[in-house]
């Protein structure tokens, strides 16, 4: 990799999947090491941290020193100037690690030691007005660029001047931001609404609230059609079963395990399908529940020159009732997004009760067991999937 000077996104993204992509090549203690850092940074950061966290946070350190020998060893550990290969761990930034849990026990969360705030203000109140100085009493300059900017009041400056000034830019430091789109109230008042119109597109599922574009992405499509374009052989029959035997308008979790019930060719109500390739998903805070967190959406993309075998985003989906995430693990619960229907168009039917619903096309994967009954796989700390298989009875 030949990344430089990457942003704070593009390290969260990297970081994302990076002991996935290196479980198996690199060597197990490289991996452990890896994942021990990865630990210790994320519980870290927690805005809560309980005894527990605690406890979680000073393993995964004491891992790090168990295994970080291999880092060494193979020649991993680089320095910053030179670039020469490091026979020692005189780092600052990791001799601060030892230093954390200690901290944490002494004023709990580390949260207030960001200096992203004041990183950001030093750049719009201090670097700024500082290139408009000449070079000269620093200090004052800056104070007086400062005063003079909000007591500026000259009507000849236009409203779109006014916006892309010094002083839009402190107002947007030091006043309350607009509130980001909370898609809970949305649906919350939509509910409220005892004489509906138009269908909701709008609706919360435990923690989860969904918001659906109003257009589908495809229009009217043959299920043969969909089912081709998706690489979906068995999506006729997926529909009869789902319709036939497990669907109910009042019943919101369905068996996903067992035979299929119905032929590839059963007869439906129905054969024409809108189909959406987004969906746009919010949810609370795990620490916080009344705090809303920014909107995110998943994407789907069928087969096509780009992608050999289309591109899904993943999502874990509660489909037992008794299960609460990320309480209860994984288990049973897990499923790759694959396809978003919205809803059905009828053709051989005077009334169609799915009409208008949404349903969606996923694929199980199964937790695939380790050693000694474990549930995640040792050296990476994660869950082993298997593509779960169906046949037709």
């Amino acid at each position: 990799m030949k990344l430089k000077q990457v942003g704070r996104q593009t390290q969260r993204d990297i970081q994302q999947y990076t002991i996935t992509v290196i479980a198996g090549t690199a060597s197990t203690d490289i991996v452990i090491v890896l994942h021990a850092l990865m630990e210790f940074w994320y519980f870290s950061q927690a805005p809560a941290i309980t005894s527990i966290t605690h406890d979680k946070i000073k393993c995964a350190l004491q891992e790090f020193h168990d295994h970080k020998h291999a880092i060494i060893e193979g020649g991993l550990c680089c320095g910053q100037q030179t670039n020469a290969i490091l026979e020692h761990w005189h780092i600052p930034k990791l001799k601060l690690m030892q230093s954390v849990a200690p901290s944490i026990e002494c004023i709990s969360s580390l949260l207030q030691w960001s200096a992203d705030t004041t990183e950001h203000a030093h750049i719009e109140v201090i670097k700024d007005p500082a290139s408009a100085t000449n070079n000269h009493n620093y200090e004052s300059q800056i104070c007086w660029y400062l005063d003079w900017l909000h007591n500026d009041s000259d009507a000849e400056s236009t409203q779109e001047d006014i916006a892309d000034s010094p002083v839009a830019v402190l107002d947007e430091i030091w006043t309350a931001q607009q509130g980001r789109t909370n898609f809970f109230n949305v649906a919350t008042q939509l509910a409220a609404d005892l004489n509906p119109t138009l269908l909701f597109l709008t609706f919360i599922a435990g923690l989860t609230a969904i918001h659906l574009n109003s257009s589908p992405s495809l229009h009217c499509i043959p299920i043969d059609y969909v089912a081709q374009i998706f690489d979906l052989p068995d999506l006729h029959g997926v529909l009869g079963d789902y319709l036939n035997y497990e669907g109910s308008l009042t019943q919101n979790f369905h068996s996903f395990e067992g035979q299929r019930k119905c032929l590839l060719d059963v007869h439906l109500l129905f054969k024409d399908l809108h189909v959406l390739f987004q969906v746009c998903l919010q949810q609370k805070s795990y620490h916080n529940p009344s705090s809303v967190l920014s909107t995110f959406s998943l994407h789907t993309q069928s087969p096509n020159n780009k992608w050999k075998y289309g591109c899904y985003d993943a999502a874990i989906l509660n489909v037992d009732q008794e299960a609460e995430w990320p309480l209860s693990g994984l288990w049973g619960m897990f499923h790759l997004l694959h396809l978003e229907f919205l809803s059905m168009t009828v053709h051989h039917a005077s009334f169609n009760p799915f009409a208008n619903h949404f349903l969606m096309y996923a694929q199980w994967f199964n937790i695939v067991p380790q050693a000694n009954g474990s549930v995640v796989e040792h050296t990476t700390g994660l869950y082993l999937l298997k593509r779960a298989t169906c046949t037709f009875s």
